[in-house]
């Protein structure tokens, strides 16, 4: 890992690879740590996969003013400009599905490829679930690995795949988020508003989200299809939010498919 000026903050990044270059936007709370190690194996023997540790996340700088989405894409490019990356792949989960739009709207010379992964145009385009407002109201909203854990997988998934969850659990701890910084994440995900600028995203994009994700129901990701022109959504029944490990195989087979 190093670290970069870039933006006017210190980003730590990673990478791994060689090919043509394609950048993991990972999600709200996370970092790259985040990453299932399968992954980023399977991603980096055909790419040049490349992360990072958003602002306030991880080793990079948690600076304690406001900042938004189009701030945190605006740190990617920095990055792409420090590497001398003129164009990428993008790839971006949740919260950094959010960012990568931002990045595929604002900077459309700077994206090849775009993925999206359990993600959302705008948290209030579609009425939250139940389980959501539950979530929202709850007393306690401090970090641990078990609510994230919660968001991401059903009970039945957290209990067939102990190793798994294992490794994620020991991972989120290497690095956690401030609770400042996780407040700011929360807002700007809560203010981002992409669809009416969605019609200006001219990089190919592939969309995948899982049927029974009540963080983002299967409502956003069929208004991003319908939204972002020649885009292609694929939606993976008794998938939650972590549908990236829930079906790592076939979601690695349709993304090689996709940039290849």
């Amino acid at each position: 890992m190093k670290k970069i000026f870039v933006n006017g903050i210190n980003i730590c990044y990673e990478s791994i690879g060689e090919g043509f270059p394609l950048i993991g936007l990972s999600g709200k709370d996370s970092n790259m740590d985040s990453w299932n190690p399968a992954i980023k194996a399977a991603l980096s023997e055909r790419y040049n996969f490349i992360m990072l540790d958003h602002r306030g996340t991880g080793r990079s700088d948690a600076p304690t003013e406001a900042y938004d989405i189009s701030d945190m894409a605006k740190d990617v490019i920095g990055l792409m400009n420090a590497l001398d990356i003129e164009k990428a792949h993008i790839l971006g989960q949740s919260m950094g599905g959010m960012i990568a739009q931002e990045l595929a709207i604002e900077s459309p010379s700077r994206v090849s490829k775009l993925i999206l992964c359990s993600t959302t145009c705008g948290v209030k385009r579609v009425p939250p679930s139940f389980r959501m407002i539950k979530w929202l109201m709850r007393k306690n909203a401090a970090y641990s690995p078990q609510n994230t854990l919660n968001m991401l997988y059903s009970k039945a998934y957290i209990q067939e795949n102990p190793d798994l969850i294992a490794s994620l659990v020991e991972r989120m701890q290497i690095a956690p988020s401030n609770p400042r910084s996780m407040e700011i994440h929360r807002e700007a995900s809560k203010n981002f508003d992409s669809y009416h600028r969605l019609g200006q995203i001219s990089a190919p994009t592939l969309i995948i989200h899982g049927e029974d994700d009540w963080v983002f129901s299967s409502k956003h990701p069929k208004i991003l299809n319908r939204r972002i022109p020649g885009s292609k959504l694929i939606l993976f029944p008794h998938a939650g939010h972590g549908v990236f490990s829930q079906e790592q195989r076939k979601v690695l087979e349709e993304i090689h498919r996709f940039l290849d």
